[in-house]
């Protein structure tokens, strides 16, 4: 009997995977003398060592959400600031035939794998805990990305969907969960902090107005080196407000005392930092900590899977904290 690829063991994933990643190669036209699994999460990243001496990025898009549409406006924004040159991304690998992105048979997963294929970054991950150097290069590439995306938009059949809601690109699925951590208690301090997110994006709704964003820069999707950051994994961007990256930055390092002002001081060194009370940026950052919970209960990584019990503790803490006080806190 086949085990269903969200039972299986992160080991047994990532064997299912492997002669899907090495066909991406040979379609890439990339022979690989190495093949190494550098993340095995949302999608699943792998460093490539080609026979010719350069390294790649092969990424398969194991729970994405993402449909060619989307795909396609993704890889034209990318193409375009790495061509652009303001802000380092980067740069996508074309098939031989000149394809920017392929859709690889995955019987496992009972539906289409994507992946893309882009040269190497050099440097290290900023990760968790950023420098202050680290977090004003953030603020300042956040801005760039900002003024490129407010003058340029994909073409042709390309198209990005809109992320200006609490759900962004996903199907909600809190309220349908059975998972044994999920509790009446936490059940009902969501609904209540929907309520909240959702009434608070109706407003921001007719204050801003969306253009291509990020939606997910933190320290895990930044690069360093020679001082200067690169910004990787597009895969959640889509059309949204600028409010949205700089609540969504601010989320992951809200317990690192100063980390927000020099962000938002790295921004306005190049532009101005987008305004709204304090109540809604709060709220933006509870409603990105309800987002991630909701991925978290349907994806299918068994790294993440285990995580849920623990996630499911600390949203308890969050929330409580939240619907008291009004402020979000990065409570573990």
């Amino acid at each position: 009997m086949t085990i269903p690829f969200a039972q299986m063991t992160q080991r047994q994933q990532l064997i299912t995977l492997r002669p899907q990643a090495l066909a991406a190669c040979a379609l890439f036209g990339i022979v690989p003398v190495s093949l190494h699994v550098v993340n095995h999460g949302f999608n699943t990243t792998y460093a490539v060592s080609s026979i010719t001496g350069e390294r790649y990025a092969l990424r398969l898009g194991t729970n994405s959400l993402r449909d060619a549409a989307g795909l396609a406006a993704e890889l034209q924004w990318i193409d375009a600031l790495s061509a652009d040159g303001q802000v380092s991304v980067p740069t996508p690998h074309k098939t031989p035939t000149g394809q920017w992105s392929l859709a690889l048979p995955g019987a496992a997963l009972h539906r289409a794998i994507p992946a893309t294929m882009s040269h190497w970054l050099p440097g290290r991950i900023v990760g968790g805990r950023p420098s202050v150097a680290q977090l004003m290069a953030l603020g300042q590439t956040m801005a760039q990305l900002h003024l490129h995306s407010a003058h340029w938009s994909p073409q042709g059949n390309a198209a990005f969907p809109p992320v200006n809601t609490l759900w962004m690109n996903s199907t909600e699925s809190i309220s349908t969960s059975t998972h044994p951590s999920m509790t009446p208690r936490l059940q009902q301090m969501v609904a209540q902090a929907i309520a909240q997110i959702t009434a608070v994006f109706a407003q921001l709704d007719q204050q801003f107005r969306v253009q291509p964003i990020h939606a997910d820069l933190h320290g895990y999707n930044l690069m360093w080196h020679a001082g200067r950051v690169s910004v990787f994994d597009f895969d959640d961007a889509g059309l949204g407000w600028p409010i949205q990256d700089l609540a969504i930055a601010s989320y992951y390092v809200r317990d690192i005392p100063g980390a927000e002002q020099h962000i938002r001081a790295g921004y306005a060194q190049v532009g101005s930092v987008p305004a709204v009370s304090d109540a809604f940026f709060e709220t933006l950052l509870m409603a990105r900590g309800v987002l991630l919970f909701n991925d978290l209960l349907v994806i299918e990584s068994a790294g993440e899977r285990a995580y849920i019990p623990e996630y499911c503790r600390r949203m308890d803490l969050r929330l409580q904290h939240f619907l008291t006080t009004g402020t979000f806190a990065l409570l573990q």
